[in-house]
C-alpha cells in the first residue's frame, strides 16, 4: 500500500471511529435528518456538528439536500453502515475474548 493510501486510510478510520460520527450514522440510518435534529440528539454545539457533517460530506459518506433554509442529511451509501456494524461486532468479540482471558488469569492466580 502506498504511503498516500495508508495516510488516507488512517484518516478515514479516525473519522468513522469518532464517537460523535458514530452517533450521527446511528441517527441517519433511521432516515434523513436536519442538522438541528442531529445537534439536539448529540447535545453538541452547532459548530461541532457542522464540522462533523462537513467532513462526512467531504468524504462522500453522506449527502444533503437543501429545502428552504434547512439542510437534510442522509447516508450516501449504506455500505458504510455495514462496515461500521462489522467493526462493532469485531470489537465486541475482541472485548469478550479479552475479558475471558482476564477472568481465566484471575482464576489461575486464585488456584495457584
Amino acid at each position: 500500500m502506498s504511503e498516500k493510501k495508508r495516510d488516507f486510510t488512517v484518516e478515514f478510520l479516525k473519522l468513522i471511529g469518532h464517537s460523535s460520527i458514530l452517533k450521527i450514522f446511528d441517527l441517519l440510518k433511521e432516515g434523513e435528518k436536519t442538522s438541528s435534529v442531529i445537534e439536539n440528539k448529540l447535545d453538541r454545539a452547532q459548530s461541532t456538528v457542522s464540522e462533523h457533517l462537513n467532513k462526512l460530506v467531504d468524504y462522500n459518506l453522506i449527502t444533503f439536500e437543501r429545502r428552504g433554509k434547512r439542510k437534510y442529511y442522509k447516508i450516501r451509501n449504506m455500505q458504510i453502515i455495514n462496515l461500521i456494524d462489522r467493526v462493532k461486532l469485531m470489537a465486541t468479540e475482541i472485548n469478550k475474548l479479552k475479558f475471558k482471558d482476564i477472568r481465566d488469569a484471575d482464576v489461575e492466580d486464585t488456584l495457584s
